[in-house]
C-alpha cells in the first residue's frame, strides 16, 4: 500500500503561498446527496481553512440544502444512467463554467462526475485535477457492462492529475486492472474521504440503546443485526435476506433492521422484496440524515457487500462501540478488522454469514470484544479532522506545484 501523509512544514509552505487569497476549489459529484451524505462538514472545514468551495451537481431537491450549508452551487445536467447525449451536454455546460470560473484546483468524485467533469475540466485547460476513487462500479459486472463501467473508471484516472483512492484495496484493484499507474494514485492515510465524527459517533450506552429501540418500537431484548445503505443486489441483500431466513427458527428473538430504499438498479428479486416486506421480525425504515438513533438499536452491523469503495457504515459501527460482519470485498476489508472489531466472512457465501450471525447472537462475550476494541481501532484510522486535514494539505500541495 502506498500511503501519502503531506508533510506539515511543507503544507504550511504552500498555505503561505495562497495566503493573498483563498484556493478556489470546485468539488463534483453526479447527485446533491452526495454531497449532502458523503462530504457532511467537509465543505464547511474547507472553507474555514483558506479555501472558497463551488459545489456542482445535477440539480435536485436538496439545491437549497447545500446552498444553505455558506458553499456556492452550480447544477449541471448530469444523469447517474448512460446517457450519452445528456452527458455530451453536460460535459459542454461544464467545459464553459469552468472556462468561466477558472478554479485553482478540481476535484471529482462519484462514477459519472468523474468522467464527464474530468473531461470538462480538461477541454478547459483547468488544472490541477484531482480525482477520488469511491469505488470499483464495474467489479462484478459481466459482459459489455462491466467493460463499459471499466472505461468509464479509468477515463477521470488518466485524465487527472492524481487519484486519491479512499481504500488501500481499492487502490490496488485499479493498479492491477490497469486503470492507472501506480505513482498516479495514492491513499491519504488509512483512506477515507470524509473520516468518521468522532464527536456524533460515540459509544453507545445501554440507556441510548434502550431510548432507540423504544422510538422503533424494537423489543428490548431482541437481537438486532442492522443494515444502513441502498437496498440493492451489489450490497448482498439477498444474501443477508437468506440468512436471516435460516435462522429465524433457531435464534427466536432475532430481528432484521433495514434502513435505506429500494432502487431500481441492481434491484432485489421480487420474493425476497416480498418476504422482508412481509417478515413481522424485519423493520424497513427510510433513509436518515442522522442515522444514530438506527444504530443505536443496533446490535450486530452487517456489510456483505460485493464491492465498496470504503464500506463507511463499518468505521461508523466501530465508533459507536457495535461489532460488523462484513465480507472480505474490496473496500470492505479495509473498514474492519477481521476478529478485532468484527468478523470477516467471503463475498456471496450465505451459510458464513448465517454462521457468523448465529455466533454473534449466541457469544454474548465475543459480541461485546467486537464492539470494544471498535473505538479506539476508528480514531487511529479515519478521525475525521484528520482525513480532512491530510486533503487540505494535499491540496494546498497541489495547487502550490501548478503555480510554480
Amino acid at each position: 500500500m502506498t500511503s501519502d501523509h503531506p508533510d506539515r512544514a511543507a503544507s504550511s509552505t504552500a498555505g503561505l503561498a495562497a495566503a493573498d487569497r483563498p484556493i478556489r476549489l470546485c468539488v463534483m459529484t453526479t447527485v446533491g446527496g452526495s454531497i449532502q451524505v458523503l462530504y457532511r462538514g467537509r465543505l464547511e472545514y474547507f472553507q474555514e481553512h483558506g479555501f472558497e468551495v463551488m459545489a456542482v451537481c445535477a440539480p435536485s431537491e436538496l439545491d437549497d440544502a447545500i446552498r444553505a450549508r455558506g458553499v456556492r452551487l452550480h447544477t449541471a445536467p448530469l444523469a447517474r444512467s448512460v446517457s450519452p447525449m445528456q452527458d455530451l451536454r453536460a460535459c459542454w455546460n461544464l467545459r464553459n463554467f469552468l472556462s468561466r470560473e477558472q478554479f485553482d484546483l478540481i476535484e471529482v468524485g462519484t462514477p459519472k462526475a468523474a468522467l464527464v467533469g474530468s473531461l470538462a475540466a480538461r477541454m478547459a485547460g483547468v488544472r490541477p485535477i484531482v480525482h477520488i476513487l469511491h469505488g470499483l462500479a464495474y467489479e462484478g459486472q459481466p459482459g459489455l457492462t462491466g467493460r463499459l463501467l471499466r472505461a468509464a473508471t479509468m477515463v477521470p484516472c488518466r485524465l487527472a492529475d492524481v487519484t486519491f483512492a479512499v481504500s488501500a484495496s481499492a487502490r490496488q484493484a485499479a493498479i492491477e486492472d490497469g486503470l492507472v499507474a501506480s505513482e498516479q494514485i495514492r491513499v491519504l492515510g488509512h483512506g477515507s474521504c470524509n473520516g468518521v465524527d468522532l464527536q456524533r459517533f460515540t459509544p453507545v450506552t445501554a440507556e441510548r440503546r434502550s431510548a432507540a429501540r423504544a422510538q422503533l418500537g424494537v423489543p428490548v431484548d431482541a437481537f438486532v443485526v442492522g443494515y444502513l445503505g441502498r437496498f440493492t443486489r451489489e450490497k448482498g441483500l439477498v444474501e443477508l435476506a437468506n440468512a436471516f431466513s435460516a435462522l429465524r427458527s433457531r435464534v427466536s428473538r432475532l430481528q432484521l433492521l433495514l434502513v435505506g430504499e429500494f432502487e431500481a438498479r441492481e434491484s432485489l428479486p421480487v420474493d425476497v422484496i416480498e418476504r422482508l416486506k412481509g417478515d413481522e421480525r424485519v423493520m424497513l425504515v427510510d433513509w436518515q440524515d442522522d442515522p444514530l438513533d438506527c444504530y443505536a438499536a443496533m446490535d450486530v452491523v452487517a456489510l456483505p457487500s460485493y464491492r465498496e469503495g470504503l464500506g463507511n457504515i463499518l468505521p461508523e459501527a466501530g465508533a459507536l462501540g457495535i461489532a460488523a460482519i462484513a465480507s472480505d470485498a474490496t473496500g470492505c476489508r479495509d473498514a474492519m478488522q477481521p476478529d478485532v472489531t468484527g468478523l470477516q466472512v467471503p463475498v456471496r457465501d450465505t451459510a458464513a454469514l448465517r454462521d457468523a450471525v448465529e455466533r454473534l447472537a449466541t457469544d454474548a462475550d465475543l459480541r461485546r470484544r467486537l464492539g470494544g476494541a471498535g473505538p479506539a481501532w476508528v480514531k487511529e484510522r479515519f478521525d475525521q479532522r484528520r482525513v480532512w486535514d491530510l486533503f487540505a494539505e494535499a491540496y494546498r500541495r497541489l495547487v502550490r506545484e501548478v503555480s510554480d
